[in-house]
Parts: structure tokens; C-alpha cells; sequence
């Protein structure tokens, strides 16, 4: 059992077959020894780390979220690579208002909640990557109709992501999720959907 602390997050998660075809995309790469690429279903873009928060906190974060209401809009990753600061493999997003507004967005809901530093959209296809072979990626693309605050475990060996709550973008399909619910029960490199909060 590990001591470590959830970390909490604002994501945008891919739908499905994006993140299988991010997946089959990782896999033409040549990978050095001691790469880790997350599981398809955990791909992710985190728009806010928000650090450790205590269950009255993240009550308020979730209630404050609430107050983000911005369209659905169409997102697209059209560049791989490694970064050599950290070694982390990532696909990269082309310049793209819509997401700026939305990292924006949650940004003045939440205050002084947030983190400083720079922020480049992306999802994180591997870490401990350096030297690693990248391929080329035809560009994809996806409409974003939601975004989640999540709670996370980070484990020697595996990860647990607890979805607490998902926000519809205005014109999202309506019972359109793509939380691929797990047992609350399970493994602990598994994502799973948590209870809703008791949002007022």
C-alpha cells in the first residue's frame, strides 16, 4: 500500500478512438528500455493541476467549475515527439483558441487554486522516453464536449485515476460520456467513475 498523496487535475480526455489511435500511432515508435506509456484508456490532456486537496476542497474546486459554460469545439494533435527537460513523449496540439479559452476559463473560476507556470496542451504518451523513436502522426482530431476534475494516485508501478465529476460543454450530445467506468472496486492502474459529488 503507498503513502502517496491523490494529486487532483482538470482533464480533457480524448474519446475512445482517439485514444486508440494515439495508441497505434505510439507503437510504430522504437522505445528505449524502461519506457512507460500509460494504458489507452488513461490518455489524457490535463488543463490545471491543482496539487493535493482535502475532500472540503475539492467540494469547493468541483462546486467553482460549475461556473465554466463554453461551447463544444473541435481540437486537433498534429505533432509527436520527446521532450528532453523530462524525457516525457508527447503529441502536441495545434495552436488552438478554443482550448486557451477553456484553460482560461477554468483558470478564473478557480483562482488562487492554480499553479504558475506555462502551460502547452498535450497528451503524454510515454515518460521516461529519452532516445526514443518517433514517427511521424497524421493529425487527429476529436470534439471536446466535456472536460473533468479527477483524483489520482501515483503509484512505484501503476496509476489510480478517480473520476469526481464531469462538465458538459454547451452543445454537448446529451448522455454522451466517456468515463469507461470501471468497478469502484478496481485494479489500481484502472480509471473508474467515483459517485457524483453532493454538488448544492
Amino acid at each position: 500500500m503507498s503513502n502517496a498523496l491523490p494529486q487532483t487535475y482538470v482533464w480533457v480526455r480524448p474519446p475512445l478512438q482517439v485514444s486508440r489511435a494515439l495508441d497505434a500511432h505510439r507503437r510504430r515508435w522504437w522505445w528505449p528500455r524502461g519506457a512507460r506509456l500509460p494504458a489507452v484508456h488513461r490518455l489524457h490532456m490535463t488543463l490545471h493541476p491543482l496539487g493535493v486537496l482535502d475532500d472540503a476542497r475539492i467540494q469547493a474546486v468541483a462546486e467553482a467549475l460549475q461556473r465554466v459554460r463554453l461551447p463544444a469545439f473541435q481540437f486537433e494533435l498534429d505533432w509527436t515527439g520527446v521532450w528532453t527537460r523530462n524525457g516525457i513523449a508527447v503529441a502536441c496540439a495545434a495552436p488552438d483558441a478554443a482550448v486557451a479559452q477553456l484553460h482560461d476559463a477554468c483558470a478564473r473560476a478557480l483562482g488562487s487554486s492554480l499553479r504558475s507556470g506555462a502551460w502547452m496542451p498535450h497528451v503524454t504518451l510515454a515518460r521516461d522516453a529519452l532516445g526514443a523513436g518517433a514517427e511521424l502522426i497524421e493529425p487527429l482530431r476529436w470534439r471536446v464536449d466535456a472536460f473533468w476534475l479527477v483524483r489520482s494516485w501515483i503509484l512505484p508501478h501503476a496509476s489510480r485515476h478517480e473520476v469526481l465529476q464531469r462538465y458538459p460543454l454547451v452543445g454537448a450530445v446529451a448522455g454522451a460520456v466517456e468515463s469507461n467506468p470501471c468497478p469502484a472496486h478496481g485494479l489500481p492502474d484502472r480509471l473508474w467513475s467515483a459517485r457524483r459529488l453532493g454538488l448544492r
